[in-house]
C-alpha cells in the first residue's frame, strides 16, 4: 500500500546546477513509494539507529516544525536550501547522492522522513544501432545508482511530527572542522544518545562490572539476557532498574548492588529505560547461544534453554560437562 503522502528529493550530481532542487513535491507512485518506505523502515530499525530530538529553540526544530503548518513544498524547499547552505559552509562536497524529504502518517500520527541516498557505482549495458542499421552492445560504467534501502551507506532520520521523538541512522562526513555525523552535527543539532545496541551493551558492561566477585562473565550473561528479554515481554522496554533487581534478586548485598548500578548509569549518562524499536535485538535477547570448547555451537529459543526437562547441563564427576537435550521428536542434519 502506497503510504507516502508527499516527497521532494534534491539531487546532488556534481554538475554546475548541482544541487537540482524539485519545482514541487508530489506523491511518488507505487514502486517510488515503496522505495522510501523501505528506507524509512530501515532507518528507523537498523542496528546503528538510535532514538533523539533536535535542540529545542533550534532553527532546524523550527524548520520541522514547519511541516505541520506550511505546505509541504514550502517545508520542503526550506529544509532542503537549509541542509544545501550547511554542506557549503562545512565544506562537504555537494556531490554523488540524493536527498529526499517525504512525508507519511503511521497509527494516526504525522511522520516525516529525510534521508541521504549516496549513489554507489554500477555496471549498464547499452545498446545502439549505427546508421547502417548494424547494432551493437557496450557495458558502461554508471555511477548514479541509487542504493538499496538497507545499504550501509544511506542515512537519515524518521521524525513523529506530533512528538518531535526521532529515529536517526547517521553517517559520518569529512567537513572544514574535521569528522562530523551528517545529520547529528552537521546539519542539525542533535541530542547525543546511543543505539539501542550501543545501550544494550552499555548496560551489560555496568551490570556487569557491579556483580559480586563470585559471579563471573559466564554465569552472569545468560541470567542478564533472560532479564532484559523479561523486561521486554512485560513492558515493551528495557528497564534497567527492573533488569538490575532480576539479576541480583537471590543476592544477599542486592539493594547495595543495584545502588552501584544507578550511580554508575548516572555517571556513564545511560537512560533508565530503553526503548526497543530494533527487532533484531529482540531476537538476540530472545535466543540462547552455548558454545564449548570442543567445537559445538547451539542456539536455542529461551524458553526451551529455562525449561530443564528439553534443555540442562551436567557437570559429570570428572570435571567435564555434558549437554542434555531432551523431549525430541525428530532429528534433522542439515
Amino acid at each position: 500500500m502506497n503510504i507516502i503522502a508527499r516527497a521532494a528529493v534534491a539531487i546532488y550530481d556534481g554538475s554546475a546546477l548541482s544541487p537540482l532542487f524539485p519545482g514541487k513535491a508530489s506523491k511518488p507512485g507505487d514502486e517510488e513509494a515503496a522505495y522510501l518506505s523501505a528506507v524509512a523502515d530501515k532507518l528507523s530499525r537498523a542496528d546503528a539507529s538510535r532514538t533523539t530530538c533536535v535542540e529545542p529553540g533550534s532553527v532546524q526544530e523550527s524548520l520541522l516544525r514547519n511541516f505541520l503548518q506550511a505546505p509541504f513544498h514550502d517545508a520542503a524547499d526550506a529544509l532542503l536550501r537549509c541542509m544545501d547552505e550547511s554542506f557549503q559552509t562545512l565544506e562537504i562536497p555537494r556531490e554523488g547522492f540524493d536527498l529526499a524529504v517525504f512525508s507519511y502518517e503511521q497509527d494516526g500520527d504525522p511522520f516525516l522522513c529525510v534521508a541521504y541516498l549516496p549513489y554507489r557505482s554500477a555496471l549498464v549495458h547499452q545498446a545502439d544501432t549505427d546508421d547502417a542499421g548494424v547494432l551493437a552492445t557496450r557495458i558502461l560504467p554508471h555511477g548514479t545508482v541509487l542504493p538499496q534501502p538497507g545499504a550501509k551507506g544511506c542515512a537519515g532520520f524518521v521524525i513523529n511530527l506530533s512528538t518531535g521523538d526521532i529515529r536517526l541512522r547517521d553517517a559520518d562526513v569529512l567537513t572544514n572542522v574535521g569528522n562530523r555525523a551528517l545529520f547529528a552535527q552537521a546539519l542539525f543539532t542533535m541530542a547525543a544518545t546511543r543505539s539501542t545496541k550501543d545501550a544494550v551493551k552499555a548496560v551489560s558492561e555496568v551490570i556487569t562490572q557491579a556483580a559480586p566477585v563470585d559471579m563471573d562473565t559466564q554465569t552472569i550473561a545468560p541470567v542478564l539476557k533472560r532479564a532484559m528479554s523479561k523486561s521486554i515481554e512485560e513492558k515493551g522496554v528495557i528497564d534497567v532498574q527492573d533488569v538490575a533487581e532480576e539479576v541480583f534478586r537471590s543476592d544477599p548485598e542486592r539493594e547495595a548492588i543495584i545502588a552501584q548500578v544507578s550511580k554508575q548509569m548516572q555517571e556513564e549518562q545511560i537512560e533508565p529505560v530503553i526503548p526497543v524499536e530494533n527487532k533484531r535485538v529482540v531476537a538476540q535477547l530472545s535466543r540462547v547461544k552455548v558454545r564449548t570448547d570442543t567445537g559445538i555451537s547451539i542456539t536455542l529459543p529461551r524458553e526451551l534453554a529455562d525449561d530443564e526437562r528439553s534443555f540442562s547441563v551436567v557437570r559429570n564427576d570428572d570435571g567435564t560437562i555434558s549437554i542434555i537435550i531432551g523431549q525430541v521428536q525428530e532429528i534433522r542434519t542439515e
